[in-house]
């Protein structure tokens, strides 16, 4: 795991890179959250379940993904081997170069979305041995993407100060502040993040949530609920059960060692 470039930090939170091997197939259970995350896959594909019908699914190599609103479960096909990008959504959105409207609640192959260049770019990647030099690459990569792609200002600004606040800011106060009506403002939204900026805000205040689940240890559900925005444990329970599938004590009962994330 490493940070990206400091200029990088408001697109892209981290880089995660390794190997797994295992003995029988796990497969996880993956939170929307403010993350947009890209596979640069070099081993064996994900199988990305139909979470409504466990039966149906699809396997993917390297991958692009939309926002979502919804869990997803995802497994391994065999040994793997990654980097993944956990981009902001607004960092997706820049780096991919189309908008997410198309990408909302989808796994795509990545030369879908970027064709060619997406291809050289897992080629490059796959043939460079150490982690490091792999990051730096993915760096310049990102720089030069977002370097030439382009958002009307208001609704970057709209969007960074939904994930500054961790969805915690009146929608009626964005649309004040950039100029925009309502109408226009949701728009905008959809069209280009591919969530409403309402359930944007709700996605970013649960997936605060779950990241206390995930990673702190100790601690009583209410208070966690209470730091995040929630008025009542119903609305917190609400929530999990809308956006994870499960109540939080459910998805606390499957959280895996070493910060890997929730069991299916």
């Amino acid at each position: 795991m490493a940070p990206p470039h400091p200029s990088l930090r408001p697109f892209v939170r981290e880089y995660v890179g390794g190997s797994e091997w295992t003995r029988e197939p796990l497969v996880r259970r993956e939170l929307p959250t403010e993350i947009a995350p890209v596979i640069f896959s070099f081993g064996a594909p994900f199988r990305v379940f139909d979470a409504a019908d466990p039966a149906r699914f699809v396997d993917r190599g390297s991958f692009a993904t939309g926002p979502f609103d919804r869990f997803v479960l995802v497994g391994s096909t065999g040994s793997y081997s990654c980097v993944q990008v956990n981009f902001t959504i607004l960092g997706a959105r820049l780096f991919l170069g189309v908008p997410l409207r198309g990408l909302a609640n989808h796994v795509v192959p990545l030369d879908e979305v970027l064709g060619i260049a997406g291809r050289r770019l897992v080629e490059d990647l796959g043939n460079i041995d150490d982690w490091a030099a792999r990051f730096d690459r993915l760096d310049r990569e990102i720089m030069t993407r977002l370097g030439t792609a382009s958002l009307p200002p208001s609704l970057s600004w709209a969007v960074q100060q939904l994930i500054r606040r961790h969805g915690q800011l009146a929608i009626s106060t964005l649309a004040e502040t950039t100029g925009w009506s309502h109408r226009h403002l949701v728009k905008q939204f959809t069209d280009q993040i591919g969530l409403t900026p309402k359930v944007l805000a709700r996605v970013l205040r649960f997936g605060r949530a779950a990241d206390r689940l995930a990673h702190v240890s100790g601690g009583h559900l209410a208070d966690i609920a209470a730091d995040c925005g929630y008025y009542d444990q119903a609305h917190f329970t609400r929530d999990f059960r809308t956006f994870a599938g499960v109540t939080p004590t459910e998805l606390l009962a499957s959280r895996l060692p070493n910060r890997g994330g929730f069991v299916a």
